[in-house]
């Protein structure tokens, strides 16, 4: 299983998300306060994410990031970048805390032509 414990300054046992590889997230029960921004301006597109935990999706690593815990988390028409923590024993349908850390437009099927300047 793809996650790693590790214990909070309280008592419980959350598990934080760690792959190399492309994680399947069954359908999660998250809660709207346990999901945590890095910039405010990322605050109005959270109902799509958390529409997607709610739903299962896929977690993809990022890997510019190198460090195994950052996945991208792709929406209709926004990609976040988030780390996650789950319930343990939940078996990743409960997700505690998602922290995210950016949030960008998608562009699925756009292509960018650069055209060559030697004429």
């Amino acid at each position: 299983m793809p996650v790693v414990k590790k214990r909070n300054q309280q008592t419980e046992t959350r598990l934080l998300l760690e792959s190399s590889d492309p994680v399947d997230l069954p359908p999660a029960q998250v809660d709207d306060n346990a999901v945590l921004v890095q910039f405010e301006k990322f605050k109005p597109f959270l109902p799509e994410l958390l529409e997607s935990l709610r739903a299962g999706t896929v977690a993809d690593p990022v890997p510019v990031m190198l460090d195994g815990s950052t996945f991208a988390i792709h929406g209709p028409t926004r990609t976040f970048w988030v780390k996650l923590w789950h319930a343990a024993g939940s078996d990743m349908t409960k997700i505690d805390r998602a922290q995210v850390i950016s949030c960008l437009p998608s562009t699925p099927g756009i292509q960018v032509v650069v055209d060559s300047l030697d004429e």
